[in-house]
């Protein structure tokens, strides 16, 4: 057995028992002291009745906190929830520490790995309970593997992280506070999968006593009714509306998980429990709408000092349509703390004036994402003419070289930056010279010879490159229009293209349009996720096929995740070979035999060069208001280590 995280969570649980064994002698348990009313007319246990047998003690970053405040924060769009969940909802059976070094357990108090990582197993905590006090269970858990992600409906395609050679795991439970996830093949980096971030809610978010009734396996005779009262069409629609699936989801329905009247100015949210340290309440109408998030009086995390978490009361999250709303915001003084979206809604040159004026400081982040924007082309186009120019590699090259890139930063960032290829950062383990500065010159003169060399040199009357069959050279970059900096990026690399005689052009949409091209891969060139910059272990889509965001090679994804879709290819031999690489990284345990096995599929990204870069993100920042304590000065910025989640935002506290 690997035991080496089990004896992290067995000192956490051998100092959250000394605390209870204390408890029962002394009431040294304390909680908010808006809660003690509930307890005094008997609506609510006292804390010690309410935290489970072996609560999870959280070291404060600064000092221990005190109870009290209403933190405010800003979301925009109906596609920001991510904001709730990455400092909210982060409540995994296991979790990064702050320092993103290793995993560490959290709602389960234990776990265990085989020796070939085909077998995991997590010891829940007894007593623990959901936030209307119900006891949460490994029934909880089965019920989210037998109900959500192997229901074709639900779960249309089965989460990477739960999948090895190529099947669904299977998770049992010997007993109520006993978890087992087993897979065919070994998947030794499913811990860390598991502790990361994920698109949709996972085997901790769904309490089977307030959701059975919305599933039409556990209410066969009611599910009509049920569909019928919440104004959706199918079973399928109203369970993921109750059960909100998709973390992103942030219009007022998806947030209170049920409909909304028109003209109402206060809605109370469907009463669906969690296990995260604050509940959504409710809606109130104002300039702008928030949804307002009060304490979960059965959260099970203390502080050395035998106080539940969290500090803070209440969260008020403000619904801004534009970044400008989030700093008009932030220069009314309305926002306590925040990371996300901060840096794409406020310059850095207007920090200084906002810091002044509104009693903030900054903490410094740092993205771990590999570039400023990659672009990639569809190597996989129906259209055969431009599915072999794309093809070229020479032609993708000489795209990477008739870019100013020291342009784009001095405009776009204000110098900000160095030009940079999507590839690891030069901080991570896993950091690769050749794919990370190859191609980066400035030289439209050999990107011209190229493109003759290819047998573009003929023109048009208007100076386009032409094919072979007589076709303009060209292709449409589709862009996210919620993503100023991404269009404003592709623009300036569009002009240059435009400039060596090739028609490119950028067209702007809204994510779902962006969304539907990339699910029928119907598009020319498309923005491609810049992770793993710093772990690539967990995050390989920028430099192999291997989800959705392998916007290169969407057609090898869909024969690699074997769905019926009709689109999908196989892969050429390279890629074949970066797959079985990392497979046998998925096989072995060994952290050095990782990193070399990376490297070889590194090696391939490097001589395939499937996405063009333009430059390392520049350093980040948070605003904080300097009363709000316990927050670190400087944190990474991650969507794998989803910030400010790891960091303990329930230990956040007001020194007023």
């Amino acid at each position: 057995m690997h035991r080496a995280s089990r004896g992290v969570s067995l000192v956490l649980a051998i100092a959250a028992a000394v605390w209870c064994g204390t408890a029962a002698a002394q009431p040294l348990y304390k909680d908010s002291p808006v809660l003690a009313g509930a307890v005094a007319d008997g609506t609510l246990p006292p804390v010690a009745e309410r935290l489970p047998r072996t609560p999870l003690l959280v070291q404060p970053v600064e000092e221990i906190g005190r109870y009290g405040g209403s933190w405010r924060m800003g979301m925009i769009g109906n596609g920001d929830a991510l904001l709730i969940y990455r400092t909210v909802g982060y409540e995994h059976l296991v979790r990064w520490d702050p320092a993103w070094r290793r995993v560490v357990p959290n709602i389960a108090q234990s776990f265990e790995v085989n020796a070939d990582a085909t077998e995991f197993t997590f010891r829940l905590r007894p007593g623990m309970r959901w936030s209307d006090g119900h006891p949460f269970t490994a029934a909880d858990v089965l019920f989210w593997y037998e109900d959500v992600l192997t229901d074709p409906d639900l779960s249309p395609r089965h989460m990477g992280w739960m999948s090895s050679g190529g099947e669904v795991g299977r998770v049992t439970a010997p007993d109520p506070h006993t978890v087992r996830f087993v897979f065919r093949t070994p998947h030794s980096t499913f811990l860390a999968r598991l502790a990361s971030a994920y698109d949709t809610k996972g085997p901790t978010d769904f309490p089977r006593h307030a959701l059975a009734r919305f599933h039409p396996r556990h209410n066969p005779d009611g599910i009509a009714g049920e569909i019928a009262a919440a104004g959706v069409r199918t079973a399928a629609e109203l369970f993921r509306l109750k059960a909100h699936v998709d973390h992103y989801v942030s219009s007022t329905a998806a947030m209170l998980r049920r409909p909304v009247e028109a003209g109402a100015q206060s809605l109370a949210a469907e009463p669906v429990p969690t296990l995260a340290a604050w509940v959504i309440d409710r809606w109130e109408d104002g300039q702008p709408p928030r949804f307002v998030l009060r304490r979960n009086p059965y959260y099970w995390k203390i502080d050395p000092a035998g106080q539940q978490l969290p500090y803070v009361d209440e969260l008020v999250v403000q619904h801004v349509d534009k970044p400008a709303g989030l700093r008009a915001l932030v220069e009314q003084g309305r926002i306590d703390m925040q990371t996300r979206n901060i840096q794409a809604s406020i310059p850095r040159d207007a920090l200084p004036a906002i810091l002044e004026a509104g009693g903030y400081r900054t903490f410094r982040t740092l993205s771990a994402e590999n570039n400023t924007l990659a672009l990639g082309l569809n190597l996989t186009h129906r259209d055969p003419a431009k599915r072999a120019l794309f093809g070229e590699r020479a032609f993708r090259v000489a795209l990477s070289q008739a870019v100013d890139r020291a342009a784009i930063v001095a405009g776009v960032f204000g110098g900000d930056g160095e030009a940079y290829q999507p590839a690891p950062r030069p901080e991570s383990r896993f950091y690769h010279e050749r794919l990370a500065r190859q191609h980066l010159a400035y030289d439209p003169a050999a990107a011209g010879a190229a493109l003759d060399a290819l047998g573009l040199a003929r023109r048009d009357a208007e100076g386009f490159r032409l094919r072979p069959d007589g076709e303009r050279v060209g292709f449409e970059i589709l862009v996210r229009s919620d993503r100023a900096r991404f269009v404003e990026i592709a623009t300036l690399a569009a002009a240059d293209w435009r400039a060596i005689g090739i028609d490119a052009r950028v067209t702007a949409r809204e994510r779902g349009v962006v969304n539907h091209a990339r699910e029928e891969i119907a598009f020319d060139m498309t923005t491609a996720a810049t992770d793993g910059g710093i772990d690539p272990l967990i995050e390989p889509h920028p430099f192999m096929p291997a989800t959705d965001d392998s916007v290169f090679g969407l057609a090898w994804v869909h024969w690699l995740e074997g769905r019926g879709s009709g689109l999908a290819e196989t892969p050429p031999e390279p890629v074949l070979r970066q797959i079985d690489l990392y497979r046998r990284i998925r096989q072995t345990m060994d952290p050095d035999e990782q990193v070399r096995l990376m490297h070889g599929i590194l090696d391939i990204a490097a001589d395939e060069f499937f996405l063009i870069g333009f430059s390392l993100p520049p350093a980040g920042y948070g605003l904080v208001r300097e009363d709000f304590r316990n927050v670190p000065s400087f944190m990474m910025d991650a969507w794998i280590y989803p910030t400010p989640g790891p960091t303990n935002p329930f230990q956040y506290f007001f020194a007023r």
